[in-house]
């Protein structure tokens, strides 16, 4: 999602020795994506997920983690030259938290921005959110986190307890109502942009992909920029395949505001 937007991005990740590994080496390579962090095991299958998807676009996902969960943190140890060139790091939940918590502890190390988004069910040990810079879940993993189960309680209400307890910049991604920023140095809402939906399943990647790659403009228009790749995803099928590049979305984008 990031590269495809225009960052230099490298992969640091762990894959089977099978034709799935094969074939998702390949795609990473097709689309400039760096694999010097790839590792490669004979011990797990490379991690698969089934996808379903209903007739209003809405997806449920079955995931087997494989290989994802022999990633160490001395195998993320090990790469550490690929944080000294980083300007940000990309994180999630689906790999050990050990190995998420080395993760940033090199970001924070070499001054990264590291970016966890939490699409897991994983809780996030107190280490992880001491040591993230900005926290994106959307907004049911915000309510779990902050233990919250009444409807009524709103995501910005969500976004404060969140952020008062571990004092964690949150960027929550609100779906059909935007995302919202909620920081140290302001509190934004930016709204979505309203498009067809066709498959949600890489909304979340691809809104999460934009952040990375436009982190550092400013937050009203990186939180644009992230929506309208999320929106993008959303209107055509499969993960992947749905995952905008840099000129479909300055093209939406353009003419949104005409």
């Amino acid at each position: 999602a990031a590269a495809r937007l225009g960052a230099t991005v490298q992969f640091l990740g762990c894959l089977g020795e099978d034709a799935f590994g094969d074939a998702l080496c390949q795609g990473l390579a097709d689309e400039g994506i760096g694999l010097a962090g790839v590792k490669r095991t004979s011990e797990e299958p490379t991690g698969t997920a089934m996808i379903l998807v209903n007739d209003a676009g809405e997806n449920s996902i079955v995931v087997h983690s494989g290989a994802n969960f022999a990633l160490t943190p001395a195998d993320v140890e090990s790469k550490a030259a690929l944080f000294e060139a980083a300007d940000v790091v990309l994180l999630q939940l689906e790999t050990p938290l050990e190995t998420v918590e080395r993760a940033l502890a090199l970001a924070r190390a070499h001054g990264c921005t590291s970016i966890l988004d939490v699409g897991s069910d994983q809780e996030l040990p107190e280490a992880i959110w001491s040591a993230a810079d900005v926290i994106s879940p959307n907004v049911h993993e915000a309510a779990r986190l902050a233990a919250v189960q009444d409807d009524s309680v709103s995501s910005r209400a969500i976004a404060e307890m969140l952020y008062l307890r571990h004092g964690v910049s949150m960027v929550m991604k609100l779906g059909r109502d935007g995302a919202l920023y909620y920081g140290r140095d302001s509190i934004q809402l930016v709204d979505a942009f309203y498009v067809t939906p066709v498959d949600t399943t890489a909304a979340g990647d691809a809104f999460t992909g934009a952040l990375g790659a436009f982190w550092g403009a400013p937050m009203n228009t990186l939180l644009r920029h992230a929506n309208a790749a999320g929106a993008l995803a959303v209107t055509k099928t499969g993960a992947q395949p749905s995952l905008p590049n840099r000129e479909d979305l300055d093209r939406f984008m353009a003419r949104q505001s005409g």
